[in-house]
């Protein structure tokens, strides 16, 4: 899968920056070029390897695979798209009939059975890891309550049943993270967006990978949420914008933000107005997340 990041990362990654976002060592790094040709690094002015985002990824992907057993003589000479395919086929593997769960819970709450539902939710996050909590079970389940709620199958009382059960719990889930460390990211919406369970899921996801945040709920001004950024030497801002009524308000309030924040705050935009605001403002800082991939690199650069 190859990343969109509409920020400026200079495009390439030194050796040590490379190893650090796929957690191999430079050592690895280069035993497996050497011995295993797993990728080709560019060269950059002075002849030094330089690494583009889809060989970043594609090592990170062979890391995840070494971690489960896997040989790296034998996935060397797999394209990308079945090293993706032998992750999910773990995945799968893995967590038995958790592709299940999401439409377990929509017929509970089809017929108000808010006991069953919250008892599903609260086992899947008992029980799986957090990217498999949201890649696999919050994700598809919000997916699909857009689509019953649009065709009609779901009223607008069982939508905000979903909702809000489901924001309290991961809600929860994300204040169990240790607050030992000041935070890194902060993750808020903008003024006149009020939908953020997206956002929620990015902030687990960030905490997963191990950055630090703090989240600030909706409807945050941008010259706040700037100045919150400054009193806690933040190094990023994590905003969503998915309705497409509030993307003008959106862009306002955006670049306001830049002109409030300090240099060298990153700017993460996700929801479904990410990639059209962040191509509008053509700022440097600003940075559309559209996939959990994107996320993760991001993520160790400030971890």
């Amino acid at each position: 899968m190859m990343l969109y990041i509409s920020c400026t990362l200079h495009g390439m990654y030194p050796v040590k920056a490379a190893a650090e976002l796929t957690g191999l060592t430079p050592a690895t790094l280069r035993a497996w070029e050497r011995r295993h040709g797993v990728v080709v690094p560019h060269r950059d002015a002075r002849g030094r390897r330089v690494y583009d985002a889809a060989m970043v990824e594609r090592l990170a992907r062979l890391h995840r695979l070494i971690d489960r057993g896997h040989a790296i003589g034998q996935l060397a000479a797999l394209d990308d798209a079945a090293l993706e395919r032998l992750l999910q086929e773990g995945r799968h593997a893995g967590y038995g009939d958790v592709d299940g769960l999401p439409d377990r819970m929509l017929h509970a709450i089809a017929d108000y059975r808010v006991d069953a539902f919250d008892r599903e939710l609260s086992v899947a996050i008992a029980t799986l890891p957090l990217a498999v909590l949201i890649a696999r079970v919050v994700g598809p389940l919000l997916r699909e309550v857009g689509v019953r709620w649009a065709d009609g199958r779901l009223a607008i009382a069982q939508e905000r049943l979903v909702s809000s059960l489901l924001r309290a719990r991961l809600l929860s889930v994300l204040d169990q993270h240790p607050r030992e460390r000041q935070p890194r990211v902060l993750f808020a919406t903008l003024p006149g967006e009020r939908h953020e369970l997206g956002l929620i899921g990015a902030a687990l996801h960030a905490c997963d990978a191990g950055v630090p945040v703090l989240y600030l709920g909706t409807e945050l001004p941008a010259e706040e949420l700037a100045r919150v950024a400054t009193r806690l030497h933040a190094m990023g801002v994590a905003v969503s914008s998915m309705d497409p009524g509030q993307a003008r308000v959106a862009l306002e309030e955006l670049q306001r933000l830049d002109a409030a924040l300090e240099p060298g705050v990153t700017v993460w935009l996700g929801g479904a107005n990410a990639r059209y605001l962040a191509e509008e403002l053509a700022l440097p800082r600003v940075c559309a997340v559209i996939d959990p991939a994107t996320l993760g690199l991001l993520a160790r650069r400030v971890s």
